[in-house]
């Protein structure tokens, strides 16, 4: 199609394996958003005065702002849950110090949070998984204070493609992690199979209570939504083997799958991973994801071979390099964009975005490059010029 859609239209055409007038972009989602102090200087490049309201608090990806999207041409626009379960928010004692709703300790080390001492992290006693941990109610309403007005307002009366952000900020993997501790949790995987399939059942049953209670708010409204994220690799490689990964954590994405296409059969579903997960995508297919995030752009990534492999099954979205390219001079930003677009783009099939957030350390200006670039270069039929 040659003709200009419509940022919903570009984006179904794109995931139908097709190819659009031009490559969709995006930018704000659970795990490819700005940091709090990208965003302040993009607000004042574009001199666009008072920042929006935060969407949430605990973090510092902490705005959705939809005029900056406008001015960047992006093609989704988000809806969010009021709060996060794993959202370090309630203050602990000392200005670093904060808990989540499980009762989770958090430290600061800005910009970032990360888990302290795991609720579980001196025990296997699957009593304990009730005992010690807050878990948090996902029938209590205020969850999708909000969800459903702005669902329905941007679905009736905008024509970009809405999302869903993810319900909670990790997964089932990466929670346990939290709150057993990640080596604890990886040695239960081989030494107490029981004990880690009781936490993840836990943790599944909490995330499949959220989703429903996202699908019953705004899922009419909504074109995608997001799985919780969770993170299956290193740079290097898979950080459990494909086969513990379908023994202990297939079951419960299905399971989330399973509760969020109840509501909505056709809805497509985005699944966020870092690393390099080549060996887990015919399982992510099997599961019935539409869209895999981030597809890093690393040496143990064959991006091309996985693009022939798998392209016409399932679409990526991501694919940018934030650790260098994005530091790097316009020249760098533009060509990043090139070769991802050769990489992926053809066909359909690929959303151009950031691989993660961009962090402080982006110019303003190189932000700018790469969508002004993504929508020169990513016209279709892509020009020749495009390939590396």
């Amino acid at each position: 199609m040659t003709l200009p859609l419509t940022p919903r239209q570009r984006v179904y055409t794109a995931l139908r394996h097709e190819t659009p007038d031009r490559v969709p972009t995006a930018l704000g989602g659970g795990p490819y958003g700005l940091v709090d102090d990208l965003y302040f200087r993009l607000l004042d490049y574009f001199q666009l005065g008072q920042a929006v309201p935060p969407f949430r608090q605990g973090h510092n990806i902490s705005y959705m702002d939809d005029r900056l999207l406008s001015l960047l041409d992006t093609d989704f626009r988000y809806c969010w849950p009021a709060r996060l379960p794993n959202s370090p928010v309630i203050p602990g004692d000392d200005e670093n110090t904060f808990f989540d709703s499980f009762g989770q300790i958090w430290k600061r080390a800005l910009p970032y949070y990360y888990a302290g001492r795991g609720l579980l992290q001196n025990t296997t006693d699957r009593e304990d998984i009730e005992r010690l941990v807050r878990w948090p109610d996902p029938l209590d309403p205020s969850w999708m204070n909000g969800v459903a007005q702005r669902a329905e307002e941007l679905q009736t009366h905008t024509p970009y493609f809405v999302v869903m952000r993810m319900v909670a900020s990790h997964g089932p993997f990466q929670t346990a992690c939290d709150l057993r501790g990640t080596e604890n949790f990886l040695t239960d995987l081989i030494e107490n199979p029981d004990f880690a399939l009781a936490l993840l059942d836990r943790i599944t049953t909490l995330l499949e209570g959220l989703l429903d209670a996202a699908m019953r708010a705004g899922g009419r409204w909504f074109d995608m939504i997001e799985l919780p994220g969770d993170d299956y690799a290193g740079n290097s490689g898979l950080i459990l083997s494909p086969g513990m990964f379908r023994r202990f954590i297939k079951p419960c994405l299905q399971r989330m799958i399973n509760t969020i296409r109840s509501h909505k059969p056709e809805i497509k579903i985005m699944l966020h991973s870092d690393g390099a997960v080549g060996r887990l995508i015919p399982d992510f297919i099997e599961l019935g994801v539409d869209v895999l995030h981030p597809l890093e752009p690393l040496p143990s990534t064959n991006i091309p071979e996985i693009k022939q492999k798998f392209g016409n099954q399932i679409s990526f979205l991501g694919g940018i390099d934030i650790s260098h390219a994005m530091l790097g001079s316009r020249e760098e930003v533009v060509q990043e964009v090139k070769t991802r677009l050769a990489q992926l783009a053809e066909g359909g099939g690929y959303i151009l975005a950031p691989a993660n957030h961009l962090q402080a350390d982006v110019p303003a200006e190189n932000v700018i490059t790469l969508f002004q670039a993504a929508h020169e270069w990513g016209k279709y039929p892509l020009a020749m010029s495009s390939s590396v």
